[in-house]
């Protein structure tokens, strides 16, 4: 049982990594205030795009991190001309709040509000852990996105932890799911899905598994010989961006 109450430490761990922030990033883009419909006050961070009817990406990040983690993404997708909104969560990053399922979800639904009410094109952008909290999103009829794009996905948590923890019954102890294999089929926007081959954390063939399960516009790419940290850099990038101005609002030339 003590796997049980252990799982919040095992999903959430909630890393201090306050020395890796970017003044950089800081420079770039603007903190803002968000509310929750359960009351809570979220501070993410905030560029806007040059117009309403250039894409504005959200990016979700993963467990152990917080939205600096997802620095270099922003900022080379500001350069290249888009809008941008670094979502962070309850219990991260100095919020108050603790972190569930249905906690981060409120947060990213807070972090579409104010996206929304600003730009006519909204894309999710979902790193492992948020790629859960992105699909959920995404598969809401009531939260009409541009596009999904997810980086090194799972099907659910538990399937992870399963794989992690072979001896435990984590399908009957988990409280937290995040089921994307569940909700994908739902998700009507263009899709894409890129992970590395070398994933030592999510097992690749749950990206193949997730892609076979979407419907509509899909895209998957494989990056030989990346892990589950540097799937951007060696090689996410040139697919996202591509799939970014492939988009039917986005076929403006960008660097």
């Amino acid at each position: 049982m003590g796997l049980y109450w252990l799982q919040g430490r095992l999903v959430y761990p909630l890393e201090q990594i306050a020395t890796l922030k970017n003044q950089y990033l800081e420079d770039q883009t603007t903190p803002v205030s968000i509310k929750t419909d359960d009351g809570l006050t979220l501070t993410v961070r905030y560029r806007p795009a040059p117009d309403k009817t250039t894409p504005t990406i959200i990016l979700f990040h993963g467990n152990g991190e917080d939205l600096f983690q997802r620095g270099h993404i922003a900022l080379e997708l500001i350069n290249a001309g888009y809008g941008i909104l670094l979502a962070e969560y309850r219990g991260y990053g100095g919020n108050p709040g603790k972190p569930t399922e249905p906690g981060l979800y409120a947060d990213a639904r807070a972090a579409y509000a104010f996206v929304s009410e600003r730009s006519e094109n909204v894309v999710l952008h979902g790193y492992s852990l948020g790629s859960g909290v992105a699909v959920q999103l995404a598969s809401e009829p009531t939260h009409p996105i541009t596009a999904l794009i997810l980086e090194a996905p799972f099907t659910s948590i538990v399937d992870v932890a399963a794989r992690r923890f072979p001896l435990f019954p984590v399908r009957t102890l988990a409280r937290d799911r995040y089921d994307s294999l569940a909700k994908i089929a739902s998700v009507h926007a263009p899709l894409l899905i890129y992970g590395g081959t070398a994933d030592g954390v999510i097992p690749p063939d749950q990206f193949q598994r997730l892609y076979n399960a979407a419907r509509g516009e899909k895209r998957i790419a494989l990056i030989e010989g990346a892990d589950h940290l540097n799937v951007w850099t060696q090689g996410g990038r040139e697919h996202v961006m591509q799939f970014l101005a492939s988009l039917p609002a986005t076929r403006a030339e960008r660097v």
